[in-house]
Order: C-alpha cells, then sequence, then structure tokens
C-alpha cells in the first residue's frame, strides 16, 4: 500500500487526504481479491519505521484504521471474514485497541477467509517476538515452534504485491515470505486499478513454482 503520500503531493493536497483516499481502497480491493479466488490478504498499512513519522501524520491514519474497521464491522461479519491485526498494537489509543480487540474476538472463529493489516509491524519484529513467545511457554526452538507463533500462525503469502516503484520488501514477512512471488508496482496505491489486479493474479497463475525442487 505504497505511495499515499506521493500520490497526495503530487496532486498539490495533503499527504493526510492521500492517506484517507488510500484507506478508502482496501476494502474494495480486498473484496476483488476475494472474487478472483485469494482466501487470504495482507494490507501493510503501517510499518514499524513508519510510526516514527510526525505524530500529527500517525495519529491521522490510526483514526483511519478506527473509523475503517467500524465501516467495514459488519460486513466482516456477514461474509464470515477473520480480521486480524497483526504487529505491535501496544502503543496504540486504548479506543483504537479496544475496537481491534473486539473485530478480531467476533470474527475468531472464522477460517475461510482472512483479512490482515498490518499495523505497527516488522517483519524483524514478527520474528523475535516468536522466539519470545516460543521461550515464555518452554517451546524448543525449531522451524516448526517458530512458525506457529508468528503473528499470522503458518497462514504465509503465496505472492507479495508493493505499489508505489521501490523494489524491496522493507521489512515486511521476513519469514514468510521465503518462497513468496514479488511483484513490484511503479502504480502508487491510491491509482491501482481493478484492471491490475486482475493482471497480477492472471500472470500469478501463469507462474510455475517448484519450491526448490525439479520436476522429473
Amino acid at each position: 500500500m505504497d505511495g499515499n503520500g506521493r500520490w497526495a503531493e503530487g496532486k498539490g493536497l495533503s499527504r493526510q487526504h492521500g492517506h484517507e483516499v488510500g484507506s478508502s481502497k482496501v476494502y474494495d480491493i480486498y473484496n476483488l481479491c476475494i472474487n478472483l479466488g485469494c482466501k487470504s490478504a495482507t494490507f501493510f498499512a503501517m510499518s514499524s519505521e513508519n510510526m516514527q513519522r510526525d505524530g500529527k501524520e500517525t495519529e491521522f491514519i490510526s483514526e483511519l484504521l478506527k473509523s475503517s474497521i467500524l465501516k467495514h464491522f459488519s460486513d466482516l461479519q456477514n461474509n464470515k471474514i477473520k480480521f486480524k491485526v497483526i504487529g505491535d498494537t501496544s502503543k496504540l489509543p486504548k479506543e483504537l485497541k479496544d475496537i481491534i480487540k473486539d473485530a478480531e474476538y467476533s470474527t475468531r472463529n472464522f477460517d475461510l477467509y482472512k483479512m490482515y493489516i498490518a499495523y505497527n509491524y516488522g517483519g524483524q519484529w514478527d520474528i523475535l517476538n516468536s522466539i519470545k513467545s516460543a521461550i515464555a511457554n518452554n517451546e524448543p526452538l525449531t522451524h516448526s515452534t517458530v512458525q506457529r507463533y508468528l503473528s499470522t500462525e503458518n497462514d504465509f503469502p503465496d505472492l507479495i504485491v508493493r505499489t508505489g516503484g521501490y523494489k524491496r520488501l522493507s521489512n515486511f514477512m521476513l519469514w514468510q515470505a521465503g518462497y513468496s512471488e514479488l511483484k513490484f508496482l511503479d502504480v502508487l496505491w491510491p491509482d491501482i486499478s481493478e484492471n491490475d489486479i486482475k493482471n497480477i493474479f492472471q500472470e500469478y497463475k501463469n507462474t510455475k513454482r517448484n519450491f526448490g525442487k525439479v520436476d522429473k
């Protein structure tokens, strides 16, 4: 979801307006992904590094997250979508934490469709937090144990798409991305279109994935 601020600045608008437009696209893009056969999708809203930005900007984005959850809460329930915010939510405002907790609890038993919002998230944090959780529960540090305590548990992305022109993961799902297909777009997030998404899915479907193996 990269490029909201640059999109707005390029039009002579405030960065906040860019974030607002970008936020408004998330649920529609999620539904489009579901209609194209996707069962689980994660939207990288704020990295742990992004949280070091100007306080007014981060506060505005947290308000967008709150209003978006409230707006789509009934849709999540009606469509049986499991909702989860992944990342360090401990420093978020109490009202937002309560709204997140309520949405997660109300959708906890759904398993067909999943929607993750990565907020104050970092792949390094995710791995470290997993290791700390395993140690706290006196479990051995094995591959399967670390994987089980990750924020997404065993739900790994088959495809990672980054908008905005930069060709890097920027600390996103470093463990989970081991065998993900990567797609980098020059288009800024507010400009992403239905056609862009459909083309990405078609390209992915045409990709042969061997996971290190060789066909015989």
